[in-house]
């Protein structure tokens, strides 16, 4: 019994480190800064300014987002990026989810919900040698328009 337990303590650590390293390994770590002349927004809604940082923690990869919105109102939200498939808050308001799924090394599908519903989708796709990150997302805007864009991010 006591060898069982032993066995099962050091399983978990080895899955526990395990998860560590590769949440760590992920492509998305690190800062990127929106290229604004290479994004596009089918509402004009494109941020001004907009910087994306993905750092591990644990087997967790936690985001926050910084910059000027459209308007000249400042960005700031931080978030669970773990591309795991499960809805997470997203930000400061509660009522919003984000999850994410990994659908390819480097590539990623999000969906976004507000109480619940679809507001957005997402899919996500490091390329360029690991240095471009775009998001080409659809969905409904703040005002209830839909919308489509294309962001463009470069590794910084």
């Amino acid at each position: 019994m006591k060898r069982r337990f032993v066995f099962v303590g050091l399983a978990v650590l080895a899955l526990a480190a395990v998860a560590s390293v590769w949440a760590e390994s992920d492509p998305r770590i690190g800062a990127w800064k929106l290229n604004v002349p290479k994004s596009t927004s089918s509402n004009g809604q494109l941020p001004a300014s907009e910087t994306r940082t993905y750092t591990a923690q644990g087997s967790d990869i936690m985001g926050s987002t910084e910059g000027v919105n459209a308007k000249g109102k400042p960005i700031s939200t931080h978030y669970n990026a773990t591309a795991d498939g499960k809805d997470r808050p997203s930000g400061s308001d509660a009522s919003i989810t984000l999850s994410i799924k990994q659908i390819g090394f480097g590539a990623y599908a999000g969906t976004i919900k507000k109480d619940g519903n679809v507001i957005g989708t997402n899919t996500a796709v490091i390329s360029g040698g690991g240095k471009v990150f775009t998001f080409k997302s659809k969905g409904t805007d703040a005002e209830g328009k839909s919308f489509t864009s294309t962001l463009v991010f470069e590794k910084q």
